[in-house]
């Protein structure tokens, strides 16, 4: 077992506790978000969102009270998570920007192509290269957010953007990923590596 450093060896790192300001959980993939209810529909921007099971699959999604899609996701039951290539990345901005409680219609706004789910009313965009359509299982307060747990019912994806086994292909449909402070920049031009699980059990 390796032992840890003492408490007299340099560190790269710089420690603040508690946090004075809770940041660096970006760079990351902004997913948008719809819902739709009693003939009223949004779309918003989400930092926070993860897969959390294979079986059943389940996705997750940090709302805060707030939103306006926190609403309709609230009467619906329902809500689509979707992933926008590199080329649509105003929009993923726009719809983190603009308000639906200012009376503005996003999808408008932002040129945003929908069409109804196939099994919940959530909108799903067109230019998404991959959308989760879920229906709530769960919902969670966690501090100034809930977490929304929601069962994919259906999946909805453009073949191009995926290679074999189903890998990203970014070099045909670049996703984008975010810096923070309304920075953005288009994955599948850096450098790549391939790690097999077995290189690390024969070094074990």
């Amino acid at each position: 077992m390796s032992a840890p450093l003492g408490p007299d060896a340099p560190s790269p790192l710089v420690c603040t506790a508690p946090p004075t300001r809770f940041f660096g959980y970006y760079p990351g993939t902004v997913a948008v978000v719809t819902a739709a209810a009693d003939g009223d529909r949004n779309v918003m921007s989400a930092g926070w969102h993860a897969a959390l099971s294979a079986e059943p699959p389940l996705y997750g999604v940090a709302v805060a009270p707030e939103r306006y899609t926190y609403g309709l996701l609230r009467a619906s039951g329902a809500f689509a998570v979707h992933f926008l290539p590199f080329g649509r990345a105003d929009a993923v901005a726009g719809a983190g920007s603009l308000s639906r409680h200012e009376g503005v219609d996003k999808f408008a706004a932002l040129g945003l192509a929908w069409r109804p789910g196939t099994k919940t009313p959530a909108p799903i965009l067109q230019d998404a290269y991959l959308a989760y359509e879920c229906r709530l299982q769960n919902a969670l307060p966690t501090g100034d957010h809930t977490w929304f747990v929601g069962e994919v019912v259906a999946l909805h994806y453009r073949p191009e953007a995926f290679g074999e086994r189903l890998m990203q292909a970014s070099e045909r449909v670049a996703p984008a990923v975010y810096y923070g402070r309304a920075t953005y920049e288009a994955l599948g031009a850096g450098e790549r590596a391939v790690f097999p699980p077995d290189a690390f059990r024969e070094r074990a």
